[in-house]
């Protein structure tokens, strides 16, 4: 009977371990990102460049480390421009505010709505993640991308 409490036992201690990684798992998928800030560093007659700042938001009980993320904004589904973020750490529970860059190379009218879209590699123990985000800033902060 011992042994088969241990066994008993160690099936429970996987399966609960199972299903709260499976969980865990499953509340990366659910990380958010909003714009926190843009600003433009620099403009002539072909392009603008801009510093942006997103704001990341961890539902999980996992430390989420990224490296490098390439992300693409586009007006009206057409890419206009890429930018790249900062490699960062996202803590269990928290937000991160995640600095980088974007460069547009042409002009464009209020009349078209932006989307912000990237793929973040988040690496795991034994695995890594990647976790696409889509953000549709509102009227005020498409405003600012199209000075």
């Amino acid at each position: 009977m011992t042994s088969l409490k241990k066994k008993g036992a160690i099936i429970l201690f996987l399966l609960l371990i199972g299903i709260t990684g499976y969980s865990q798992i499953q509340s990366v998928s659910q990380i958010s990102v909003d714009l926190f800030e843009n600003t433009i560093i620099n403009e002539n007659q072909n392009e603008t460049n801009y510093e942006i700042k997103l704001k990341f938001e961890n539902p999980s009980l996992l430390t989420l480390s990224a490296g490098k993320t390439e992300f693409f904004v586009s007006y009206d589904d057409e890419i206009v421009g890429k930018g790249n973020l900062q490699s960062f750490t996202l803590y269990p529970l928290s937000t991160n505010l995640v600095q980088g860059t974007f460069t547009t190379n042409t002009s464009s009218d209020e009349s078209k709505s932006v989307k912000i879209s990237g793929v973040t590699k988040y690496d795991l123990l034994v695995t890594s993640i990647d976790v696409t985000f889509d953000y549709f800033p509102n009227e005020e902060q498409t405003r600012k991308f199209i000075q």
